[in-house]
């Protein structure tokens, strides 16, 4: 999926359990699941119409590169993760008052060579956890339950939630049409270890037709400025967390209503503070990522 701010669980990971420096071996690949079954797509449009999002069945492979730097006791400490999410979406219509229904399914997580995962998360055991939920008139997943909800919150801390999976299209449901342009402000809130809220000001354009995969899609163009705030326990010690940041991104879709991928790149720098320990931890966060569609 596609994360447009940073997990703040990754940053929490940095302080409290970034003692235990040396890397476990990788968990093996996972062959993906099969392709799910075809589903009826929208009507293709012509280029000059106004592009929703719409009735689909794709599978993706999510490239996330995270490097963390955080300054402690003196020394700077780092943590490099890398790994590929095999997800199968589908979409389908018709839509009701919610919007359109949607089933993400995990095929596989891959970490890349030399990434260091927490001893907690067995990377096998994502095979097949299922989000459902709808998707809204303005591009986002609103998740309403999943297959293991105990398992759904082991991993928000490797792939995030899928909130922001799909693009996010104009306000009033218009669709994406050729030098769209609006900026949106949204207060968002997790539980990644902490309770966590995202509050975020973001500017879309809508700058070019090209051709992506073979399919004629629209080019959207996105940049955010956004704060973190939270607060709670880690460990059995309360802890605060702070911050701002910057995300940059580009997004395709296609003139039937296919997402086609994209890509980011996020920059934050985030303040821990360990109130008992009177101790602040600069954390320096960023995030590269990219989206593809799966033949």
């Amino acid at each position: 999926m596609q994360l447009r701010f940073p997990s703040a669980a990754v940053t929490l990971c940095a302080v409290t359990a970034c003692t235990a420096r040396t890397g476990a071996a990788p968990a093996p690949g996972v062959v993906p699941l099969p392709a799910p079954a075809p589903v009826a797509t929208a009507p293709v449009t012509r280029p000059s119409d106004v592009i929703r999002l719409g009735p689909s069945a794709l599978r993706y492979v999510v490239h996330q590169q995270i490097h963390v730097e955080q300054q402690f006791q003196g020394q700077t400490q780092t943590i490099d993760r890398a790994i590929k999410l095999f997800v199968s979406a589908t979409i389908t219509g018709p839509a009701d008052s919610a919007g359109y229904p949607v089933a993400l399914t995990v095929d596989s997580i891959v970490p890349d060579s030399g990434s260091i995962i927490p001893p907690t998360v067995n990377l096998l055991s994502a095979r097949g956890l299922r989000y459902t939920g709808h998707l809204t008139p303005a591009g986002e997943f609103r998740q309403t339950g999943t297959s293991d909800s105990t398992l759904a919150q082991a991993f928000t801390q490797i792939v995030g939630a899928f909130r922001n999976f799909y693009p996010r299209m104009p306000p009033g449901g218009g669709g994406l049409t050729l030098g769209a342009d609006w900026t949106d402000t949204s207060t968002t809130s997790d539980r990644a270890g902490i309770d966590v809220t995202v509050k975020a000001i973001a500017h879309s354009r809508v700058t070019a037709w090209e051709q992506r995969n073979g399919v004629r899609c629209l080019r959207v163009e996105v940049s955010s400025a956004y704060s973190v705030a939270g607060a709670g326990d880690q460990g059995g010690q309360p802890l605060e967390v702070s911050g701002t940041g910057t995300r940059t991104g580009v997004q395709f879709v296609a003139v039937d209503g296919r997402y086609l991928g994209g890509e980011a790149h996020d920059s934050s720098a985030i303040a821990v503070v360990l109130p008992m320990q009177g101790i602040t931890v600069p954390v320096r966060q960023i995030t590269r990522s990219t989206v593809a569609v799966l033949p």
